[in-house]
């Protein structure tokens, strides 16, 4: 009977990854994790069972399918889990219902779905992320071709707020699905946080900020973000050339409930004597959705363009009703650009619904938006009705239908 002891044949394995001693998390260093070379895939055993330091760790069941089996305690979890996901062979990893715990990040490899539906997996350091993986490329292929389904993902003395990294992580990665996932955060970090990502769904997820709120905060449950040190400065230790202001594009987030400091945010940044500030997001897609900002904005949308923005729910509770960040849906340009007046852009069939305005859609930058749509949409304002509304700065606007309350 064949058995592999992964650990020896991976540190053994000549095609060894970096071992990354001081890497940072989205906003902080954390513990060593070791990247696993292309070479190592999953082992089965004759009888049909995965083994790790001679313990059954995970049953076969298909093909490219394996059933977790739930481990001693925390460590083993995280071991066995991340030998069946580092890795780039197509597998299907369901993990055991009940609570999983694990005391180390979940580093994933490509073609990868983990299906955790009935199960919480609970992470037992609180400085940890649960799942990341490591930049390695700039073309958005550092990952590829991941699912996560279900499951309750969270991490210890989560509403404590003793942590200010995301819970998960993603960086230059493309074909990500997250279905069905209820991801909770605190109100100084992310639930997901995407670097220079594409192709990015989210559907039915539940990303939701707990704890004591913290006054005036920007986090946000979902951020779309760029590649710079001062955005990402858990790409720093990889090197310059994934700090070069990398974008997301084509991102969707589908019937899902979102909260935070702020619900979503698509990223800018005017560091760097504005270097980066002429870099856009593109084709960002929210549909279905329940989105709340607690001390600011539900949604903003910072240099993107190709928007859709339906039949949501949009709701900023935050009081600083003078100032953008109690805008309900909040949409803005900031550098010049070439590329702005290409996209449409549609926000219909919404309820929308802000302090200083509902819905906000400016171009600071002296280019316009391109064609936009703005039609259907029910706003309240707490400045009053007359300013639920505030769009300019489009090549053709095609206002109809909005109906405008006090709030």
């Amino acid at each position: 009977m064949k058995r592999t002891n992964s650990l020896i044949r991976r540190i053994s394995a000549g095609c060894m990854a970096v071992v990354m001693a001081a890497s940072m998390m989205s906003f902080g260093a954390f513990a060593e994790e070791t990247a696993v070379p292309e070479s190592v895939g999953i082992e089965v055993s004759d009888d049909g069972y995965v083994y790790l330091h001679k313990e059954k760790i995970a049953k076969k069941t298909g093909d490219n399918r394996y059933e977790m089996i739930m481990q001693a305690d925390a460590h083993a979890n995280g071991a066995a889990l991340d030998y069946l996901v580092n890795n780039n062979e197509k597998k299907t990893v369901e993990l055991p219902k009940g609570t999983f715990k694990t005391d180390r990040t979940i580093l994933l490899g490509n073609n990868t779905t983990i299906i955790a539906t009935g199960t919480t997996v609970f992470q037992t350091n609180p400085q940890k992320n649960l799942i990341i993986h490591e930049p390695a490329r700039t073309d958005y292929k550092s990952l590829y071709d991941v699912k996560i389904k279900g499951g309750t993902w969270k991490i210890k003395d989560n509403e404590k707020q003793l942590r200010q990294t995301s819970t998960f992580r993603f960086n230059f990665a493309s074909n990500i699905t997250l279905e069905g996932c209820t991801i909770l955060t605190n109100f100084k970090s992310h639930a997901v946080e995407l670097i220079a990502c594409k192709n990015v769904t989210l559907n039915k997820c539940k990303l939701i900020a707990k704890g004591k709120t913290i006054s005036g905060s920007l986090e946000e449950a979902l951020q779309i973000d760029l590649a710079t040190a001062a955005t990402a400065p858990s790409v720093v230790p990889y090197g310059d050339k994934f700090l070069k202001g990398q974008t997301c594009s084509n991102i969707t987030v589908k019937n899902s409930t979102i909260s935070g400091g702020r619900g979503v945010c698509a990223n800018k940044t005017d560091t760097e004597n504005s270097k980066y500030l002429g870099k856009y997001h593109k084709n960002i897609t929210i549909t279905g959705c329940k989105i709340t900002g607690i001390t600011s904005e539900a949604v903003a949308l910072h240099n993107s363009v190709g928007l859709k923005v339906k039949n949501n729910t949009i709701i900023s509770k935050g009081s600083r009703t003078d100032t953008v960040y109690t805008i309900g849906l909040n949409i803005a340009l900031f550098k010049s650009n070439k590329i702005s007046a290409k996209y449409k852009n549609v926000i219909t069939g919404n309820t929308i619904k802000g302090g200083r305005q509902a819905l906000f859609m400016k171009s600071y930058s002296g280019n316009k938006y391109g064609v936009t749509t703005i039609k259907n949409n029910k706003l309240y304002c707490k400045k009053g009705k007359s300013e639920a509304m505030a769009v300019s700065d489009c090549k053709k606007l095609v206002n109809k239908g909005n109906k405008k309350y006090n709030w």
